[in-house]
């Protein structure tokens, strides 16, 4: 599978709880750590406490980063790198809450780029 691919299967799985923490953190590893990064900003931006399917997906995101804490080592590091950066300056991740495909198409392609 391609990298956008695998980030949006991991964005899903996430969301809707369709795989089991193993499945989605041997996806994730896979993952560039600025993937990772935006993925875990998304869910993060996008099911705060007041969002009703909050629970779940934190419940999701919670159990995959206390299991896998690796994971948090990895969004870290995507966290300080320099696309983060470039993407801080000119958008807003909350800009594509309701577009998640176009958020990940184009952290992928600046990667691939």
């Amino acid at each position: 599978m391609s990298e956008l691919r695998n980030a949006q299967w991991v964005l899903n799985a996430l969301e809707n709880g369709t795989s089991s923490a193993a499945d989605i953190y041997k996806t994730a590893s896979t993952l560039d750590p600025v993937c990772i990064h935006f993925i875990f900003r998304y869910m993060r931006e996008k099911f705060s406490p007041d969002h009703p399917a909050a629970a779940g997906v934190q419940e999701r995101m919670v159990h995959l980063t206390s299991t896998y804490d690796d994971l948090v080592k990895i969004s870290k590091k995507g966290e300080k790198d320099p696309i983060r950066e470039w993407f801080d300056d000119t958008y807003r991740v909350r800009d594509y809450l309701s577009k998640p495909e176009e958020l990940l198409g184009m952290i992928v392609e600046k990667i691939e780029g």
